[in-house]
Order: structure tokens, then C-alpha cells, then sequence
């Protein structure tokens, strides 16, 4: 069997979209649905997207700077923030799906790849971010939801609470697949093709994001497990990689 035909995800006809957007529901539920195996945590998330596009590789470049600045967020009840699981799904699916390898990148800081996957990660960490309110609305109907299971204190019927239990998988599955389906097409049509307009200064910028993100992820560790601060740890990597690239644009 050739390499290739091991490859399920290469191009963005309906089966690719659609083991992508199963992916991206499976590890949505993973979080506290379901299994709780935290193969929904960005680096599994990305390793596996990796190898369903046949690249692994950009899966461990993405999804490693990301997890390690999420090293203390962990899943457990509600003291996690963010959606990492389908935001990383999509961007790592994007990045192969647009023709780009992260290889060059790990072993030749000057290519532009660097730059792009800084890029990259930028984007994971915005989506998964963006994707916070949804996962508080989600949970908050769900709550509702299962408010209905009163009744079987009543009647007994274990019936009514399996339905409703159901119900609230089913609605987090939907989130997952839809939002990796929305987020690749953002990624594909928009913001890969944006960063060749950025200024030189600010490619270079994002190139040095993921050499400093990790270092300053692992602070949140120490910041009261990372439960409150990884998103401003986040922040200030991106700063601080900013500013450094602007600096040294001109070298």
C-alpha cells in the first residue's frame, strides 16, 4: 500500500470535510462529555489532524507551542477557558490543505515558513478563544436542558435522562464539527493568503512566536496552575514577539 493511500484528509472535497469536522466533534466532546481521554488538548488534537493530512510534523508545530501556553488549562469541570480542541483541528487541516510543510521552518529560523507558522499559532489561540463564550452558552442551556430530568424523581424514568444526556452530546458534536468547518474556510480563504501582505518586520515577528510562547507558558504553571492567566501569558508573548521582530526587522 502506498503512503499516500493511508492519507485520509487531502484536499477539501466532502469525505476530507467530513473526517475533519468528525475530528473536530470528537475531541469537542472530549473536554468533559465524554471519555475525558484529553486527546481534545491542542498538541493530541494536532498531532492527530497531522496524521490524517499525512503530516504529523506541522501537527507537533502547531499544536506544541499552544499547549505548552495552555500547559496549566486543563479540562477538568469549569475551570478551563477557551476552545483549543476544533480551533486547532481546522488551523493545522489549513495549513496542509494550503500547500505548506513546517520541516523547513525546524531547522532554518530564516524561512518564511517560520513566519507562517507563528502565524499559525497566533490563529489557534484566537479561535480557541473565540470559541469561549460558545462553550459557556452551550453549557448554560445544557443546564437548562437537564433541569427537565426533575421529573424522574417522580416517575423513575431513567428513560427521560439518557434522552436529555443525549440531547446535550449531540448539541457539543454539532459545535465541534461546525466550528472546524467554519474555521478551516476562514483560514483557507482568508488568513493564510493575509500574512503575504504583512509588513517584512511584522513576518519576521510572528517567525520568533513560537520560539517564546513556550518559555512563557510554562509561568502559568506557577500563576495559580494557569487557570486564570494563560490567555494574558498569551498576550504577552505575542507582544514581546512582536516588538522583538520590529526591532530586528532591519538586521
Amino acid at each position: 500500500m502506498e503512503p499516500a493511500a493511508l492519507i485520509l484528509v487531502a484536499d477539501t472535497s466532502l469525505p476530507s470535510l467530513l473526517w475533519l469536522g468528525l475530528l473536530g466533534a470528537l475531541v469537542a466532546l472530549d473536554d468533559v462529555s465524554l471519555a475525558q481521554t484529553w486527546f481534545g488538548q491542542p498538541l493530541p488534537a494536532a498531532l492527530l489532524t497531522g496524521f490524517l493530512c499525512g503530516d504529523p510534523l506541522t501537527g507537533l508545530a502547531v499544536g506544541l507551542p499552544l499547549q505548552l501556553v495552555l500547559a496549566g488549562n486543563l479540562p477538568v469541570g469549569q475551570t478551563f477557558t477557551g476552545d483549543p480542541g476544533p480551533a486547532v483541528v481546522a488551523v493545522v487541516a489549513g495549513v496542509c490543505l494550503s500547500g505548506h510543510a513546517f520541516e523547513p521552518a525546524l531547522t532554518n529560523s530564516s524561512n518564511m515558513q517560520l513566519g507562517i507558522l507563528g502565524w499559525s499559532v497566533l490563529l489557534a489561540g484566537l479561535l480557541s478563544a473565540l470559541g469561549h463564550p460558545l462553550v459557556q452558552a452551550e453549557r448554560k442551556a445544557n443546564g437548562l436542558l437537564m433541569l427537565q430530568g426533575h421529573k424522574t424523581l417522580r416517575d423513575g424514568s431513567l428513560g427521560r435522562m439518557e434522552a436529555l444526556h443525549l440531547r446535550c452530546l449531540g448539541t457539543t458534536f454539532l459545535r465541534g464539527f461546525s466550528l472546524v468547518l467554519i474555521y478551516l474556510l476562514v483560514i483557507m480563504k482568508f488568513w493564510i493568503p493575509l500574512f503575504a501582505y504583512l509588513p517584512d518586520r511584522l513576518q519576521l515577528a510572528m517567525g520568533m512566536l513560537p520560539i517564546l510562547l513556550p518559555g512563557l507558558g510554562l509561568g502559568t504553571i506557577i500563576d495559580r496552575y494557569g487557570l486564570q492567566r494563560s490567555w494574558p501569558w498569551f498576550l504577552g508573548g505575542l507582544l514581546l514577539a512582536v516588538a522583538g521582530g520590529l526591532l530586528t526587522g532591519g538586521v
